[in-house]
């Protein structure tokens, strides 16, 4: 008998080890998958602001870039007007 209870109670013992040792993976499990998401994330968002980083930068330089054009062309613009006008003065010049 007194076996009996020493063999059930260390079947007992054996069961709660194992329940906890369950119990510890499951929670282990648990927290590294919320490390590896969290890891996943942050990864996730710096490749979205190199992206982004990237495309301002792009967009920032076709900006100066159309920029230049417009300048380059308002320039042209305003010299033909000018030139326009000294004609249109020398010929009003030489009705006189």
């Amino acid at each position: 008998m007194p076996f009996k209870t020493l063999e059930e109670r260390m079947s007992k013992y054996k069961r709660e080890c194992d329940k906890k040792y369950d119990e510890d993976l499951q929670k282990e499990m648990a927290r590294l998958r919320d490390f590896e998401v969290s890891k996943i994330r942050m990864e996730e968002a710096q490749k979205y602001r190199s992206k982004l980083s990237s495309f301002t930068e792009e967009m920032e330089h076709l900006h100066l870039e159309k920029v230049k054009e417009l300048k380059i062309r308002e320039q042209e613009t305003i010299s033909r007007i000018k030139n326009k006008e000294r004609e249109v003065e020398k010929v009003a010049f030489e009705h006189r």
